[in-house]
């Protein structure tokens, strides 16, 4: 058997050697990895298109655009043409006016890929029918006081994340149709 000896000076340094290293590896990992998702500029970016949502303002979902954007509604099979801002604008336009409050929030993780600007994020959006509006009366009578659904957006951005180039979004088209036709007078409740 070994007759182990540790001095009481021994012991103090390696104690004060331990609670060093347990301070600087954490802040050296922390110093040396990339900063987490949540403060990127496209991350910022894209949360501030989401709360534009819910000022049933056309103008605020346009206010990060790209001089080139674009909008696309997917599934094709919905038969949507792209648009650029000014009809996407327009087509925010007649949605908004459905609705007394609207908001587009995501459901679950936000992803961001350096490698392709883009933001994507699988997102429920709706709210209350307003009844004030033409197309809102044709829903409430239709027995819907709210509307809820979802989609997935693709937000490609620039380099910098200070700008959205192409907004795509991928609709549930059973919902859409549905919408589409309770508007049109054919369904109600």
């Amino acid at each position: 058997m070994s007759n182990l000896q540790i001095s009481n000076s021994e012991l103090r340094f390696a104690t004060a050697t331990l609670a060093t290293l347990s301070v600087l590896v954490p802040t050296i990992y922390y110093l040396r990895s990339d900063k987490p998702q949540e403060s990127t500029q496209h991350l910022q970016t894209f949360r501030k298109l989401l709360r534009s949502y819910s000022t049933l303002r056309p103008a605020a979902l346009g206010a990060n655009a790209s001089s080139n954007f674009s909008h696309t509604v997917l599934p094709l099979s919905l038969n949507l043409p792209p648009r650029g801002l000014e009809n996407f604008q327009q087509h925010a336009s007649m949605i908004f006016s459905l609705f007394e409050n609207f908001k587009m929030a995501p459901h679950g993780e936000v992803h961001f890929s350096k490698e392709t600007d883009t933001v994507i994020a699988h997102c429920k959006m709706g709210g209350k029918v307003n009844g004030a509006s033409d197309k809102g009366k044709i829903l409430i009578n239709g027995g819907l006081k709210e509307w809820w659904t979802e989609c997935v957006l693709f937000v490609k951005m620039s380099p910098d994340g200070k700008k959205i180039i192409e907004l795509k979004e991928f609709v549930n088209s059973a919902k859409a149709e549905e919408l589409q036709r309770r508007l049109s007078g054919i369904l109600s409740d």
